[in-house]
């Protein structure tokens, strides 16, 4: 494919905009060969799991972590696989369902017959809502008896880019199930953070794929001008420069939080050749843009996307206050949190319990692998559990293939768990979703985005 054309128009003075994060809440692809690693093996392979919320918390552009304590490296191996759940206890929206299937999964792995022929133990903490509680959490993981030997979480964003470099100092592996953040992509995790929840980097390929779909030539991406919308449109940028589709021109707005600049970028668009715009903000200035623009004619624009911000049901009544016109244009993609299936939902229940069973499973499975609860040992061995080999959905199929000893290759609740050497997911499921007339968002399909 050609190059892309590309105009960006920013705003004159970029205001900071609120960072608002996201209380349900990661480069190009990497391929690699999937090394067999015998169960009983002390090798350590070069393959090692990193790095980078549905919805993702904006990050600040540069992040520094908040203060923490530091904790040495443990050195400790005592034949229990310990886990750590760092999960919201104190939100029962989303904290409960991913305790539940945290711990539905350990009890199906100890049914098998556990992990060096013990039951698994579970250290739970309270993620609160904040780096206070967090930090506080974290240190009594690291000091409980028995230590733990990997933690589930952090669920939000925020925190796990205040919070995780205690648990990196501690070569301590870890494990979000919810934790979308581009921010997180690269950041310094020595390959012991990975997630089984997708980047905002692979949304930004979602929303491409449905952008692409459409057959349209020029494409407008409009941005909150800010530290979480910037790099979030740059995401998008390059994953419509590397399709093989019918783009050719991308033009780049990116707005703040004044009724002057709305305007006057929601104006730009609707003048502009483009005709899809994907928009990329929180909720309350993605709603604020849409209001901007359902005071223009809409121009040539015949579809808008949005992602998974939107999908909030705070901004319900703002979405349905819009022209039905211009509500009818707009769809959405978010990472898919249950199933779309009624005939097969996830099993265990609860949104994004899959992926916090997922978690637990590759952790365990790791660690079985190796025949060691050592972190050192296990921890790099966590992507390749996930491609190549033979498919197998849970730790009791995969435990009795890894016993042959073959290659496996890992699929959870949701048909696709695929992670690369970094830590992040390759592939995901998102949901594309529209509004209906009273301003809900509704599930139409499923889509499956692929890194580039």
């Amino acid at each position: 494919m050609a190059s892309l054309i590309r105009i960006t128009v920013r705003s004159s003075a970029a205001m900071p905009s609120d960072v608002s994060p996201r209380l349900l809440l990661c480069n190009p692809m990497v391929r690699f060969r999937r090394f067999h690693v015998r169960r009983h093996s002390l090798a350590v392979l070069a393959i090692a799991a990193a790095a980078c919320t549905p919805g993702s918390d904006a990050a600040p552009e540069t992040t520094q972590a908040a203060s923490t304590t530091t904790f040495p490296a443990l050195d400790q191996s005592d034949g229990i696989l310990t886990i750590g759940l760092l999960l919201p206890s104190s939100n029962p929206t989303l904290g409960q369902g991913l305790i539940d299937a945290a711990n539905i999964a350990v009890d199906r792995i100890n049914d098998a017959g556990g992990v060096l022929g013990r039951n698994v133990r579970v250290v739970e903490q309270d993620e609160g809502l904040g780096d206070g509680t967090a930090a506080a959490s974290i240190a009594a993981l690291l000091e409980s008896t028995p230590s733990v030997d990997a933690v589930i979480g952090p669920s939000s964003s925020l925190v796990a880019l205040s919070q995780l470099d205690t648990l990196v100092a501690a070569g301590i592996p870890s494990c979000s199930p919810t934790a979308t953040a581009l921010a997180l992509d690269d950041f310094p995790d020595e390959r012991l953070f990975f997630r089984t929840v997708p980047s905002d980097s692979l949304q930004a390929v979602a929303a491409a794929d449905l952008a692409e779909r459409t057959g349209v030539q020029d494409v407008a991406v409009v941005y909150i001008d800010d530290a979480y919308g910037r790099p979030f449109a740059a995401a998008v940028e390059d994953a419509l420069a590397a399709g093989t589709r019918s783009v050719s021109r991308v033009e780049t707005y990116g707005f703040v939080r004044t009724d002057g600049d709305l305007a006057d970028k929601a104006q730009r668009v609707a003048d502009s050749r483009a005709r899809v715009a994907i928009l990329l903000a929180g909720s309350d200035d993605g709603a604020a843009f849409l209001e901007a623009l359902d005071d223009t004619s809409f121009g040539s624009i015949t579809d808008i996307i949005v992602n998974d911000a939107l999908r909030d049901p705070s901004i319900t009544p703002r979405v349905e206050a819009l022209d039905p016109a211009l509500r009818a244009l707009v769809r959405g993609v978010a990472p898919q949190a249950q199933s779309s299936d009624a005939d097969r939902p996830f099993d265990p229940p609860g949104l994004f319990a899959a992926q916090a069973f997922d978690c637990v499973n590759l952790i365990a499975l790791a660690a079985y692998s190796v025949d060691s609860d050592d972190p050192a040992e296990f921890a790099s061995q966590i992507p390749a559990l996930t491609v190549g080999g033979r498919v197998c959905l849970s730790f009791e199929a995969c435990s009795v293939l890894l016993d042959e000893p073959l290659d496996i290759n890992y699929n959870g609740p949701d048909g696709i768990t695929e992670l690369l050497v970094i830590g992040d997911p390759a592939r995901a499921r998102f949901d594309v979703f529209r509004f209906d007339d009273t301003g809900r968002a509704e599930f139409t399909q499923a889509l499956v985005a692929a890194r580039r």
